[in-house]
């Protein structure tokens, strides 16, 4: 804003994609002169919300307010959480599904709201040579998420582990926080 953008849900998931690629490739730079890594999580939602220069004369700032704004932060502040740096609320999800590969992470409680947000974590689309056993391994992935709702929590486990290692490794710290949720629940 303030230029137009009909496809905004897209712009932002491959904004987020390319922030990842270049935390990534900054990481590589600086870790070759022996400084320690840096770590990135983003949320990304899609709403109504207000825009504009805010404050007054002595002090503004261009900003965007709105309760799609706060469901934004409240999913990005769940990263750690999940061990997820990319996650995306279903009303970004819904017109991007197709854009990208995306699997679901969990149903959020989010303050303020009667229904849950479902939420997802979101990469580019593999490449063709792996396609098929990564939509394999989400269709695993969506039965561990049924089997833990269910509470079979040794199923889910077992699931968990099998699915280490998927996706390229980026989400065995998922799978990793999966098992220790389980865990909890079972106290």
């Amino acid at each position: 804003a303030p230029i137009e953008d009909p496809h905004h849900p897209k712009t932002a998931v491959q904004c987020g994609l390319d922030m990842l690629k270049a935390v990534e490739i900054f990481n590589e730079k600086i870790t070759s002169e022996g400084r320690p890594p840096v770590g990135m999580g983003a949320g990304i939602n899609t709403g109504l919300g207000y825009l504009g220069e805010m404050g007054s004369t002595a002090r503004h700032s261009y900003d965007v307010l709105g309760d799609s704004v706060s469901t934004a932060a409240r999913i990005e502040s769940k990263c750690k959480e999940y061990g997820c740096v990319l996650l995306v609320g279903d009303a970004t999800y819904q017109p991007t599904k197709t854009d990208f590969f995306y699997l679901k992470i969990d149903d959020l409680a989010v303050k303020g709201k009667t229904v849950g947000v479902n939420i997802f974590t979101v990469f580019y689309m593999p490449d063709v040579t792996v396609a098929a056993d990564w939509i394999m391994a989400r269709d695993t992935h969506n039965e561990m998420l049924a089997l833990y709702r269910s509470q079979k929590w040794d199923k889910a486990i077992k699931l968990c582990e099998e699915l280490t290692g998927e996706f390229d490794g980026n989400m065995d710290h998922y799978y990793e926080k999966w098992i220790e949720r389980i865990a909890d629940m079972r106290t």
